[in-house]
């Protein structure tokens, strides 16, 4: 008998991912820090803050590229043995809490430099903001100031890696000699520190691993794997698949760090499509491998968010800059890969060219009727167009990413700050009716636009509303522009910006206005509201002669209250947004094309451009519960329409008569995103007819000039179930607004208004 003298760990296969996946979701939030490692929390706070009190007349980006280096080279540190990528340290948002606190939270008091501005420089917007969100006028980030969504420049990154962009600098700064300015020689030097400080990190995470390879030989392939991978990236351009995943996953836990919310992973098979493509001509790697090290890898956002909140959104299909199809081998792979998962967590969109194949359509709409419904389809006709609109080239449009849900933005050249500011249609209608003032609270929070009780034309109503809604978006635009000139002393980000075309050439921080395209996303929500509210009194006050202005009024301050006949009316007989009725949805449009040109003639406070958004993700709700009962029937704290669509239960001519007043608006006139959701029942698209069927809807949207698409394929009387037991239910997905959750994961209330609006109910 022949004994092997081969070390052990060298004949073990790694663990597969169903085998671990469990393990690793345990571990990524409650790692097994050990004190050997690095210092604690707490002493990472107290050196924070000796630092910053020896160093408080440094400019704001040092002081934090250097609380930055400090967390990355003292902090505890930890590897799972059975994953594929490595990330962590015990950074307790030390770097964070400078300016956003905690991950995730942006309320008073959570970010040091954020609470400075709010109560003194920015006081004043701060102020209108906070009243206009208490009173569902508008929703905003605190100060106006939206710095949670970004995405890097993934292209430039893995081209260059971090010492490439270490070289860039040195030449830049080298180009501007003695004119260097003293902000531009201390955004040199804050990259300069954090750059080094993550190639630092990424050694340390290298070292631990390859040490405890020796001690765990079980484990050893994914250990040196990773103990390899981080040898090289993020210092170096990636060698491998697996290098690129790592170098992404380190940039994204990095950038979050730094305080910026990454809202999009990038281009998944064009940005990685090389790697993949020489591993596996090469033989390095099996498609099965890969595979595995993809669910390895989007395991990781879902071990970050449970299944319970918004997630990471990676793109597929599209276009190059110079127009050719984007979709591939690695474009399947990754949709085999999400369907094992099974879990909402990432979000993925798929771009469509009017020549995409018949197969990602097929085979998108099979994961989305099998309960795999973390998709946005976006049709790139339109969204192409309306970014070129907007001072874009071509060829940079045609590379733009999802931000967040469904907002577009110019992969490594566009800081979008997509979410500025989400203004309700709905409120603004509730102020005119009311002479600018709330009627729930008796808060003017309008301009005065006189008694509608004695409004005698149509026009004098219609005018009264853009009135009110154009006082939302001059004020937001003020404190916006005001808020962004603050932005250098809330959240320098010399981290990112260094991915970011001519921030680096310019010597100049994102914070400043250094990436090439700075934009200003304003949010429009609850346009079926509006328009259907406009309509209402159109055909029955000013047209039809049933109530008059001062029923109408009247009726809805008190919620009509005694009034239920008249609401139902106003409900279920006058013509709806959604149906394919042309004077309802000339108002829409109208409505729609007002707010999208009054947003496009203002400029954003770092001398770009404010672009214009349809959709509403939770506004829907939050604006509703704070809105008065509506003319279209709609009761007081009811939720609003949901995304561009109808509100829920009216779109009483089907699916049909929803595209086709939908696609009657200009979508080159939303270059900040819109989107269109759709529910439908299983029994309409089982099968291979109800294939067809879902792929033929989702072709007809896009030929019509539709934006983008989220579907929900459910039947109301699986979620009662569900509710009534949970138990049974742990893996049913529904897409909630721009993501998707288990519904399980929902509050009762929030479960209700969902069933609701699977069964149309109203």
């Amino acid at each position: 008998m022949v004994v092997s003298t081969e070390p052990r760990r060298k004949q073990r296969a790694e663990h597969s991912f169903e085998s671990s996946r469990d393990t690793i979701f345990r571990r990524f939030k409650n790692a097994p820090y050990s004190d050997s490692t690095g210092v604690s929390v707490s002493e990472l706070e107290h050196l924070a803050d000796v630092y910053l009190a020896d160093h408080s007349g440094d400019p704001k980006i040092l002081q934090k590229a250097n609380i930055f280096r400090l967390v990355l080279e003292r902090g505890r540190i930890y590897v799972d043995p059975l994953d594929w990528f490595a990330e962590k340290v015990d950074h307790g948002d030390v770097v964070r809490r400078l300016t956003l606190g905690v991950r995730g939270t942006d309320t008073p008091g959570s970010g040091m430099w954020l609470d400075e501005a709010a109560t003194g420089a920015l006081s004043i917007g701060t102020e209108w903001f906070d009243r206009a969100e208490k009173h569902g006028v508008s929703h905003q980030p605190r100060s106006g100031l939206d710095l949670g969504h970004i995405a890097p420049g993934w292209d430039k990154l893995l081209e260059k890696g971090l010492s490439g962009l270490l070289s860039d600098a040195v030449a830049a700064r080298s180009a501007l000699g003695d004119e260097i300015t003293a902000e531009q020689a201390a955004f040199f030097k804050a990259l300069d520190v954090v750059y080094n400080a993550a190639i630092s990190f990424a050694n340390r995470l290298s070292d631990f691993a390859r040490n405890n390879a020796e001690s765990d030989p079980e484990n050893a392939r994914q250990l040196d794997a990773i103990a390899t991978a981080l040898s090289n990236v993020p210092a170096n351009p990636p060698h491998s698949f697996h290098e690129a995943l790592q170098f992404m996953w380190l940039m994204h836990e990095l950038i979050e760090m730094e305080g910026e919310n990454v809202r999009s992973m990038g281009q998944f098979d064009r940005t990685l499509r090389p790697f993949y493509e020489a591993d596996i001509e090469s033989g390095a790697i099996t498609r099965d491998h890969a595979k595995e090290l993809i669910k390895f890898f989007w395991h990781k956002w879902y071990c970050g968010t449970g299944g319970a909140s918004n997630g990471k959104n990676f793109v597929f299909g599209g276009q190059y800059a110079d127009g050719s199809e984007i979709t591939n081998d690695l474009t399947y792979l990754a949709l085999d890969a999400y369907e094992e998962l099974g879990t909402p967590d990432p979000k993925l969109s798929v771009r469509y060219l009017p020549g995409s194949e018949d197969r990602l359509y097929r085979r998108v709409a099979d994961l989305i009727r099998n309960g795999h419904n973390s998709f946005v389809l976006m049709n790139d006709p339109p969204a192409v167009e309306a970014l070129v609109k907007q001072g874009k080239t071509p060829e940079d449009a045609r590379i733009y990413l999802p931000i967040g849900c469904y907002e577009p933005a110019v992969e490594g050249k566009e800081v979008a700050c997509t979410m500025n500011v989400t203004v309700s249609f709905a409120k603004p209608f509730e102020l005119a009716l009311n002479d600018g003032v709330d009627p729930q609270t008796g808060v003017r929070l309008g301009v005065e636009t006189g008694d509608a009780r004695e409004f005698t034309s149509y026009d004098q109503l219609l005018n009264a509303y853009i009135a009110q809604l154009d006082h939302v978006l001059n004020k937001s635009r003020t404190h916006i522009a005001e808020a962004e000139g603050e932005w250098p002393n809330i959240n320098p980000s010399p981290f990112i910006s260094g991915s970011i075309d001519d921030c680096i050439t310019d010597g100049t921080d994102i914070s400043a206005g250094g990436a090439r395209y700075n934009s200003v996303g304003f949010v429009g929500a609850g346009l079926a509201n509006a328009a259907d509210s406009l309509y209402a009194i159109k055909q029955t006050v000013f047209d039809g002669n049933r109530f008059s202005m001062t029923e109408m009024v009247e009726a809805t301050r008190a919620g009509f209250e005694d009034r239920e006949a008249m609401r139902l009316y106003l409900r279920n007989r006058v013509a709806k947004w959604g149906n394919n009725d042309g004077p309802v949805d000339q108002i829409a449009r109208d409505v729609a094309d007002h707010f999208c040109s009054v947003v496009h003639s203002f400029e954003n406070g770092r001398g770009g451009k404010c672009q214009a958004a349809l959709f509403t993700l939770t506004a829907a709700m939050g604006f509703g519960e704070k809105t008065g009962a509506t003319p279209d029937g709609r009761k007081a704290g009811e939720s609003l329409a949901p995304g561009v669509g109808a509100s829920y239960g009216l779109d009483k001519g089907g699916v049909t008569g929803l595209v086709n007043s939908v696609t009657k608006l200009d979508f080159t006139e939303t270059p900040n995103g819109s989107v269109l959701d759709v529910s439908l029942h299983p029994t309409a698209v089982a099968g291979e007819e109800g294939l067809h069927a879902f792929v033929s809807l989702i072709k007809t949207f896009f030929a019509r000039d539709g934006y983008a698409l989220q579907f929900n394929v459910l039947d109301a009387d699986t979620l009662r179930d569900a509710q009534e037991h949970p138990e049974n239910y742990a893996s049913l997905q529904v897409r909630v607004t721009g993501w998707s959750v288990y519904f399980t994961t929902m509050t009762r209330k929030e479960q209700d208004i969902y069933i609701a609006r699977i069964a149309h109910g109203g």
